[in-house]
């Protein structure tokens, strides 16, 4: 049996790379590797029936078994035969019968590594069935620790594989008992099924990261030129930047912010490149400049901008904003939502929102526009500012209070730039 399952595995392997092209997370990859040694029960959700041959591989150097229902060895002694040679375990619903337990328990005594899938069928639907408990007592009577593993079940030759492992879970810091009482169980299935559903969440966020990834890639080539482009047109502008900072950090960022700056011109967006030129960053841009111009609206989108109707309570575009910061990115976000017009202008509570949604800090600068041509445009860059509600939930009016210090700051960066301070 082992002879053939080595044989299927090592064939399989080049397949499953093109397949699956799985990318691993984990919660805490000191605490849990895919190299593990001795018994364990592997628990996992379960969004497709390739879950099983995904996590063959996802341990390399490990023979996975796994309890699978009557169903499968219902279809002919062959699909029986390979499922008995990779590792399955027959489990007997219909007749009730529980002999898998004291095989899994003998298993996972023998430090074999044992996969579950408690949900009991594929669920195709977002979050997690209800949770079959017999596991916990199989994990109760080995004293094995149960690894818990989200997967997103996305297997196509055009897509990746997302798998998130979680920290081991031992039941004995929960229950000393191997004979517990159905609440124990029921508590126990909950620890479990929760952590599980946590690791759902890293996987949505993780996935969110890649998406919006700051590395190489081709699908940023009309975005760098662009980048390339704004640095030919700065010999133009002639952008030249003062910072408040120490060390310069308030330029060279690292993870998710927001920018927030007055408006004075087209060429905004340009100087903000040029500014930021160590980093992809976003824009934020109003409607009118992608409505009914569809090339022009492409080419906007593939530079950076994000289009925000300002006529509507626009969510498609908050959540693409908030998936930006949260993966890390910077986004600029213009204070008055238009080119505004002086002092008395008022300032939108979005960015304050978005920032602390997403859990980033927020840097106000400001952009002196140039009189003529012969000048130079001029960004003073402001400190980093950390929103702070003192537990408090954001509404109109503490949010309105924010945006108003943060006005305040671009005020103080203009006062102290034609002061002389800089």
């Amino acid at each position: 049996m082992i002879i053939l399952y080595l044989i299927g595995k090592i064939m399989a392997w080049p397949v499953q790379l093109i397949f699956f092209k799985k990318r691993i997370y984990y919660e805490d990859k000191k605490d849990t590797s895919r190299f593990i040694r001795g018994g364990a029960l592997v628990v996992s959700n379960h969004r497709s029936l390739m879950d099983f041959m995904m996590a063959i591989f996802l341990f390399p150097f490990r023979k996975l078994y796994c309890l699978m229902s009557e169903l499968i060895y219902s279809h002919g002694w062959i699909v029986s035969t390979l499922t008995t040679v990779m590792g399955g375990i027959k489990i007997d619903r219909r007749n009730y019968d529980f002999s898998f337990i004291n095989k899994s328990v003998d298993m996972l005594n023998k430090n074999k590594l044992l996969a579950v899938y408690p949900e009991g069928k594929v669920n195709k639907n977002n979050g997690l069935l209800k949770f079959h408990p017999t596991y916990i007592l199989i994990a109760l009577k080995s004293g094995k620790p149960i690894i818990p593993i989200y997967t997103d079940g996305t297997y196509s030759i055009k897509k990746r594989t997302r798998v998130v492992i979680g920290k081991k879970i031992y039941l004995s810091d929960y229950c000393n008992s191997t004979n517990p009482t159905k609440e124990e169980i029921e508590y126990l299935n909950n620890i479990v099924k929760n952590k599980i559903n946590e690791l759902s969440k890293i996987c949505k966020e993780e996935k969110n990261k890649d998406k919006y990834c700051q590395g190489l890639h081709f699908k940023y080539l009309f975005k760098d030129m662009g980048r390339c482009i704004a640095f030919i047109m700065n010999c133009w502008y002639r952008t030249k930047v003062y910072n408040k900072g120490k060390k310069k950090t308030n330029l060279k960022i690292k993870g998710g912010a927001v920018v927030f700056a007055n408006h004075t011109s087209f060429a905004d967006p340009l100087l903000c490149i040029n500014a930021y030129w160590r980093r992809r960053i976003y824009i934020v841009a109003a409607e009118i400049l992608f409505d009914n111009h569809p090339v022009r609206s492409k080419l906007l989108t593939s530079l950076g901008c994000v289009r925000v109707d300002r006529n509507i309570n626009d969510i498609e575009a908050y959540q693409k904003i908030l998936d930006l910061l949260k993966a890390g990115n910077i986004v600029v976000i213009y204070g008055p939502g238009h080119i505004d017009v002086g002092e008395k202008e008022e300032y939108k509570t979005g960015a304050a929102l978005l920032a602390y949604k997403a859990g980033v800090p927020i840097y106000p600068i400001y952009i002196n526009k140039r009189k003529k041509t012969s000048e130079r445009f001029k960004l003073i860059c402001g400190e980093r500012y950390d929103i702070n509600l003192n537990g408090k939930r954001p509404n109109e009016e503490n949010l309105r209070i924010i945006t108003n210090e943060l006005k305040d700051k671009i005020l103080k960066l203009r006062d102290d730039f034609l002061d002389g301070k800089f």
